[in-house]
């Protein structure tokens, strides 16, 4: 199959395509309703009444249509409406097709103005093609329904009509050509009364099928709602999945996250250790350094009591030639142990420097990582002091070296 249409007629009988499936199968098939107008023709002269065609329309289009019937007391679904079905070359029609037709026109065309009724055609449509829909075979005629049988049904109706009638016809003739025996008469009556038994028969037969239609077309409609219902679960079960996708795929890409949050924490704790490593060796420096200044404290006393012997002997015997020039030699060596002094002091100021900027460092890195730890401020604190007491030795050391003029 390559599509289907519903196509609507107007008062004047003038014809439009109201719905199709696919969207653009018309457009495809270059049908409009002049290209139907032969096939519209056919339908409303069938006494208007709800009919059933199969024809070529076109040398490349065949149709199976079903019009609903124009009277608004003998119709199908909704009345002045045909539903088209565009046949390929290979499709085979079962013999309940025109049934399947029926059933759309019945429980569709009724729905025409719902807001999804382009997607209920289309798995009309579905259900069609794979022969899922069951047959429906009644009609409205005057607000009631009826059944329309098959020919089979019909024509065996017919035939015992047509028997009845003709034994009676006989009956009568005889009558007419010869005198009955009065025997005979009772026969003809009590025959006659059989017949009567006999179609009244016929046709509480005739109301038991119609009934028991009515309950066959009533459920398998109920199984189609059913069917529809599956399907809709079906989606709605996709629609699930999906979502069980999604939040699948949002945990894996959290665990991913979270990967990556462990790898950073070891990052940042192997920095910690390092920045420990490295506050555990200044430390080692700095104790050092210590050491030092503590041996620079017994020169400054030496330095000191060598300056009180000059002073002293500079005062007592000032005329003492040999002894100044020993002094003055002794002072040169003063001044040179001075230099080596400063020399050390500088290096000194160049070290404290350095510990003040990694100190700094220390700070700002103490401070990015969660504002230190209460330990290293301790000891950060206690090397404030110590450079402190190195300043203030130093500026004592200038001092002495400035008053004694030693530059």
């Amino acid at each position: 199959m390559k599509g289907i249409i519903i196509l609507e007629f107007d008062e004047n009988d003038n014809s439009t395509i109201s719905t199709q499936f696919p969207v653009n199968v018309c457009e495809f098939l270059k049908v409009t309703p002049k290209v139907l107008q032969p096939l519209s023709e056919q339908h409303l002269a069938k006494k208007m009444e709800p009919n059933y065609l199969e024809m070529k329309v076109t040398d490349d289009i065949t149709v199976s249509s079903f019009y609903t019937g124009f009277s608004f007391r003998h119709y199908v679904g909704k009345p002045n409406y045909a539903i088209i079905v565009f046949l390929s070359e290979d499709d085979f029609l079962i013999d309940d097709f025109e049934g399947m037709m029926r059933r759309i026109a019945y429980e569709l065309l009724p729905k025409k103005e719902a807001l999804n009724f382009d997607d209920i055609f289309g798995r009309y449509y579905d259900m069609l093609k794979n022969e899922e829909l069951t047959p429906y075979w009644e009609e409205t005629i005057e607000g009631e329904l009826s059944k329309v049988l098959k020919e089979e049904v019909e024509k065996k109706k017919e035939e015992i009509k047509e028997d009845n009638m003709e034994k009676k016809e006989e009956i009568e003739s005889s009558k007419a050509q010869e005198e009955i025996p009065p025997d005979m008469e009772d026969k003809i009556k009590e025959f006659q009364e059989k017949i009567g038994e006999l179609e009244s028969l016929i046709e509480e037969k005739g109301s038991k099928i119609r009934e028991l239609t009515n309950k066959y077309t009533e459920a398998k409609s109920e199984n189609t709602s059913l069917i529809t219902e599956r399907d809709s679960l079906k989606k709605e079960l996709g629609d699930q999945y999906i979502k069980l996708e999604n939040w699948s795929q949002q945990m894996a890409d959290l665990n991913e996250n979270n990967a990556k949050l462990m790898t950073e924490n070891k990052d940042l704790t192997s920095k910690i250790e390092q920045t420990e490593n490295t506050i555990d060796k200044k430390e080692m420096e700095i104790q050092q350094l210590q050491k030092k200044l503590h041996g620079f404290d017994d020169v400054g006393k030496e330095y000191e009591k060598i300056i009180q012997e000059k002073e002293d002997l500079r005062v007592a015997n000032r005329s003492l030639n040999s002894e100044v020039t020993t002094l003055e030699k002794t002072l040169d060596k003063l001044k040179s142990e001075v230099e080596k002094v400063k020399n050390q002091n500088s290096i000194h100021i160049d070290s404290i420097t350095s510990l003040k900027l990694e100190l700094k460092d220390f700070k700002d890195k103490l401070a990015s990582s969660q504002d230190g730890d209460s330990d290293l401020k301790d000891q950060l604190l206690d090397l404030k002091k110590e450079i402190k007491i190195l300043r203030r030795e130093r500026d004592h050391y200038m001092k002495i070296v400035k008053d004694n003029d030693l530059l």
